[in-house]
């Protein structure tokens, strides 16, 4: 059996502004440590003051930080989290503090709310999780603020790409540690400008899906061997713009949670998001799992293991 290429989840790191719109999150989070066994850490970032700010009042910093930690301490305990995750506080830029923490605890996995203070805007992202998943190379959940309850339907979007599916990979295992039985997947793909010069529309796409029919096929059988679970996945190939595709997939099969590769096939921009993933992140409307390159994840760890050292 070959080796896994996803990292496995042992610790999560959940970020709350201890808003109603990052309940879900911090819901979510401890809901998912506890069932797949992984620790769990919590943090609430405060943004620094103005250093005029800070010299014109004295004593205020320490002020504002300490209140932010007796907030922290009272919402842990109102959603669960007081006797379960470690809590933090931490002053600086979110997305920034955000990631030392996730490197300086080895967090395998970053739970963010999708809206921030602003309240929520179908769509749209906050500002703060949209940077740290467009920016950091490490696994990111996006999470609705609602907590609707345990993950039950997990759905994997798949790339049409003959190589190896991180996505799928992801969504087995953690099926398996759910104790569920199977996932769906989706294969989206579009039929190429210019067929008209060699082919009709019909046949073109006839072709075209039983090419990726092959290559779907190939994906399960590998990630199944890699990650040694016996989870069945219900395919489903549709012709159409990906980023389309798979947010109309997802609502119509009441997925609780979309697996989605966000992590750049190109070397120039491995840490960016593809258009697609970016599209995804803004459109649906569950849950949204980022699943990132672990090779680029272990650079970003030796890196800040690097600065602490």
């Amino acid at each position: 059996m070959g080796g896994k290429n996803i990292r496995s989840i042992k610790r999560i790191l959940v970020a709350t502004g201890l808003t109603q719109e990052s309940v879900g999150a911090v819901l979510l989070a401890r809901w998912l440590a506890e069932s797949i066994g992984a620790k769990l850490d919590a943090v609430h970032v405060i943004e620094p003051m103005s250093e005029a700010a800070a010299s014109a009042v004295p004593g205020l910093a320490e002020k504002v930080e300490s209140q932010g930690r007796e907030e922290l301490e009272k919402f842990a305990l109102t959603h669960g989290l007081r006797d379960f995750a470690k809590l933090h506080v931490a002053v600086g830029l979110p997305e920034h503090e955000i990631l030392s923490l996730a490197a300086e605890v080895e967090a395998d996995l970053i739970v963010m709310g999708r809206w921030g203070r602003g309240g929520m805007k179908p769509g749209l992202l906050g500002a703060n999780v949209d940077r740290v998943v467009r920016r950091f190379p490490l696994c990111v959940l996006v999470v609705e603020p609602e907590f609707r309850g345990p993950i039950e339907k997990i759905g994997v979007a798949s790339a049409c790409t003959a190589d190896k599916n991180l996505e799928l990979e992801r969504g087995m295992e953690l099926a398996s540690l759910l104790g569920q039985d199977r996932i769906s997947m989706i294969m989206a793909y579009e039929v190429p400008a210019g067929y008209h010069m060699v082919s009709d529309y019909e046949d073109a796409e006839a072709k075209l899906a039983e090419v990726h029919e092959r290559i779907a096929r190939g994906q399960i059988d590998k990630a199944r061997e890699r990650t040694g679970t016996g989870v069945e996945v219900d395919l489903r190939l549709e012709v159409g713009s990906p980023s389309k595709v798979l947010s109309a997939f997802a609502e119509a099969a009441g997925l609780d949670l979309l697996i989605i590769g966000a992590h750049s096939r190109s070397k120039p921009a491995e840490l960016l998001l593809d258009h697609v993933a970016e599209r995804v992140l803004g459109s649906a409307t569950c849950n949204i799992w980022a699943e990132k390159n672990p090779i680029e994840e272990q650079k970003l760890r030796d890196f800040f293991k690097h600065l602490f050292d």
